[in-house]
């Protein structure tokens, strides 16, 4: 007979299905959604009051996210609240509030809570017993611990193709696999018992070895038991080791909506709008876009002919879609029949439907179509980075290019709106057939896309081409809105931010206002999703240009003062004085993009090899570091360790300041007292620093780095002679480079041409120029250059 704890338990939300808290969205057609909006309508019957709360991230993939779900529970009269969140902290002071609520019982995390102990956090926060949590996030990895069955009141909704192979690298690891084989090693144990008790009553004699037998049995149970415990402790070290993103969450919930109503063009157009902003951010490289892109939405698309949409309903349920930001969501009579009407609906959707989405290839031009075509060039990382328009040959290419495809500068300096009517419908054509002769790609110019064609939209002012808009486009505008930092949090305009007595900063009342002006974020977000109104589409791109700008503008800053550094793993920048706008993590994350995109991804004939970018920008309004890493796609494995790195980091000193409860664990918060010692231990810790060269020994001065030998041979013309056989002797003393000291440094032994400092100076200066300063397409950094040569006659070194 089985025990009691090794019976099959059942799970709570569906009786027919073993006890589970972790459901595979890809299996049974995302079945298991349509299980959790059951769930959630049966908490809600019999109650007057608001049953479900979301908890949605304070990002792209959240405000996409909460717009479908809201859209579903609002057809199936479910009350809920959204409350926005932005990190794990606030998560844990809403669950505080919930034991004075006690009506409500379901909590919907979008896409965030699957890093936090939430069963753990009920308990403590004394949260109703009844409570049920419901969490599609698309951060990986997720925390064992909600995986566990031991988290009855914690289901997490997988859509990750990546761990469907459990035994590939970094792979999921089983979570109560240990549980129970420690049950069945208890059982085997007391089998053995049972038959040593049976066997010491028929055979007396022989009590004495088989009691042997059985200590040695044991001893052999627990040295298999603790190498799986070891077995197990890797597979886990693996599976934290990196992170990155699985399916959006928009994704995943746009399955449920296709299961429950007619497919809805304004839902596709969300879903579709948070993947591109997954690619746009570097979480999703172009392959794997490209596959979830056609697999997952085209499909959609291809199946429905004429689906309805929100803006094809009557006017009265128009303005019941809308959330309920503080309160319930009030449903009249004339918007639940309005409702039930539209589920009434055939396939072919509503009379007169018009399609509004097409699937195509756009171009990957920064709002092209609401701005100008030669600012939007010079805007795009693609076209900024292959053309090198931070240099003036490249600028004088933009032109050329122009003049090639025939596109005067009266139309490229133009809006989009104004241009001619010849030039727009054939620019994609002279794209296309121009741009091989100036190193673009068509696959990198276009990306496969949806473009919404949304009409006049009642707007009086047609300059800024509102009435179709490209997934790309409504992607950055949303970054753009969520990103926005007000003018009283700016570290320019101190007298505006609050203080305590003494004249510091009060950080309580600062991120009450962050927290605020997040929400405000969000909501305005969550408004211009649709684009459906004109005067929230000209501000999101007003500040989508904004921010465009920046991370142009610094990014080309970064790259003329040189200021980006190369360590063991990756490299990095360290910026002191930022514009305001990047206080958001969001902002920062564009840049690092960027700054990857431009310097070294796109780069022509570029021989640097693409590794992870750490961007550290100073917060002068916190008084902290923001420290942001972000990997290249290109990478055979593109998931990012800089979670790792910062988590062994804050493991070795427990002192340190920092606020590390982002949902992108690439992303960590350091104080400025502390940040030395945290850089020390990311340094030497985490990634190790260069070794010196072989020649190097421990009782060499630092600065004496190699002794080159000549063996007695003369330099056969001076100078030339000697860069000669410089070049040709080891590389290390002359490329080497000391941190401490920002020089090159060469050692030369037995050289008595080289006995006059004049001469030295002659070698120093042409070894800088021919190796460095006139190097054909030189990626070496200029820097100064020390050159030691030992005087055989004084026993002394000139070092020049």
């Amino acid at each position: 007979q089985l025990r009691d704890s090794q019976l099959p338990s059942v799970c709570r939300f569906c009786p027919t299905k073993p006890g589970m808290v972790v459901r595979n969205v890809r299996e049974d057609d995302g079945r298991a959604l349509l299980e959790m909006l059951d769930a959630l309508r049966q908490g809600s019957m019999g109650s007057s009051a608001i049953t479900v709360r979301i908890l949605a991230a304070n990002d792209h993939d959240g405000v996409c996210a909460a717009k479908i779900l809201v859209t579903i529970l609002h057809n199936k009269n479910i009350k809920y609240t959204v409350v926005p969140v932005a990190g794990n902290s606030e998560i844990i002071e809403h669950l505080q509030q919930l034991e004075e609520d006690a009506e409500v019982r379901s909590l919907v995390f979008l896409n965030c809570g699957a890093s936090l102990d939430l069963q753990q956090q009920l308990e403590e926060c004394a949260a109703p017993t009844d409570l049920l949590c419901h969490v599609i996030d698309a951060h990986r990895p997720f925390l064992l611990a909600n995986l566990s069955k031991r988290s009855d009141r914690v289901i997490v909704y997988d859509d990750d193709p990546r761990c469907e192979d459990a035994a590939a690298p970094g792979g999921r690891p089983p979570v109560d696999e240990e549980d129970a084989e420690d049950g069945s090693d208890a059982c085997c144990a007391s089998d053995d018992e049972e038959e040593h008790a049976w066997d010491g009553a028929r055979e007396r004699h022989a009590e004495g070895a088989q009691a042997v037998d059985g200590v040695e049995k044991k001893r052999q149970r627990e040295a298999d038991r603790q190498a799986r415990i070891e077995r197990k402790r890797q597979r886990v070290n693996e599976y934290y080791l990196s992170s990155y993103c699985a399916m959006p969450a928009a994704v995943s919930l746009f399955r449920m909506a296709r299961q429950t109503a007619p497919a809805s063009q304004d839902l596709l157009w969300a879903a579709s709008v948070a993947l591109v902003g997954y690619h746009e951010l570097g979480f999703l490289g172009k392959i794997e876009y490209d596959r979830l892109a056609w697999e997952e939405l085209k499909e959609a698309l291809e199946r429905t002919d004429d689906f309805s949409s929100l803006s094809d309903l009557p006017p009265a349920s128009a303005s019941t879609i809308g959330v309920s930001r503080d309160s319930a969501s009030a449903f009249s009579d004339e918007e639940s029949s309005v409702a039930k009407s539209r589920r009434r609906l055939p396939r072919s959707g509503l009379p007169g439907a018009r399609r509004q989405l097409r699937f195509e290839a756009d171009f990957r031009l920064l709002l092209y179509k609401h701005w100008t075509l030669e600012e939007s060039m010079n805007h795009s990382a693609y076209f900024y980075g292959t053309l090198e328009l931070h240099r003036d040959k490249g600028i004088r290419a933009l032109k050329n290019f122009f003049a090639t495809a025939g596109i005067s500068p009266s139309a490229y300096k133009q809006l989009y709106s104004c241009m001619p009517w010849p030039v727009r419908k054939t620019i994609q054509d002279k794209f296309k057939e121009h741009g091989k002769g100036y190193g673009l790609s068509k696959d990198k110019m276009f990306l496969q896309q949806f473009v919404r064609d949304l009409g006049p939209l009642g707007d009086t002012k047609h300059a800024l081409w509102l009435q179709e808009m490209s997934c790309s486009d409504a992607a950055h505008i949303l970054l753009a809105l969520l990103s926005f930092v007000p003018a009283n949090l700016s570290g320019s305009r101190a007298e505006l931010i609050p203080q305590i007595q003494g004249g510091r900063r009060d950080i309580s009342a600062i991120n009450e206002m962050e927290q605020q002006a997040m929400k405000d974020n969000f909501w305005r977000a969550f408004d211009t999703i649709l684009c459906k109104d004109p005067a929230s589409l000209r501000d999101g791109i007003a500040e989508a240009v904004e921010i465009a700008r920046a991370v142009q503008s610094l990014g080309r800053f970064i790259k003329d003062t040189k200021a980006m550094h190369d360590s063991r793993l990756f490299r990095w920048c360290k910026v002191e004085q930022p514009p305001h706008i990047f206080r958001h993590h969001l902002a920062v994350r564009r840049l690092a993009v960027w700054l990857l995109h431009v310097l070294y991804v796109y780069r022509p004939k570029g021989e640097d090899a693409e590794r992870p970018l750490l961007v550290i920008v100073r917060d002068q309004v916190r008084e902290t570091y923001l420290c942001l890493g972000a990997t290249p796609d290109g990478l055979a494995d593109d998931r990012d360790e800089f979670g790792h790195h910062f988590r062994r980091v804050l493991r070795a000193d427990k002192t340190l300041k920092y606020r590390y409860d982002f949902f992108d664990k690439s992303c960590i918060e350091v104080a400025v007292d502390d940040f030395d010692r945290f850089w020390d231990l990311l340094d030497d810790s985490a990634l190790g620093r260069d070794s010196p060269p072989e020649a190097c020994t421990s009782t060499t001065p630092f600065w004496k780095l190699v002794a080159i030998d000549w063996e007695g041979q003369k330099i056969m013309s001076g100078c030339s002679g000697g860069l000669h056989r410089l070049r040709d002797c080891n590389s290390a003393a002359l490329h080497w480079s000391i941190q401490c000291h920002s020089m090159f440094t060469g050692c030369v032994d037995n050289l008595l041409e080289f006995r006059h400092h004049l001469v030295v100076r002659r070698l120093a200066v042409w070894l800088l120029h021919v190796l460095y300063v006139y190097r054909p397409k030189g990626e070496d950094t200029e820097r100064p250059l020390l050159v030691i040569v030992r005087d055989q006659v004084r026993e002394t070194y000139l070092c020049l």
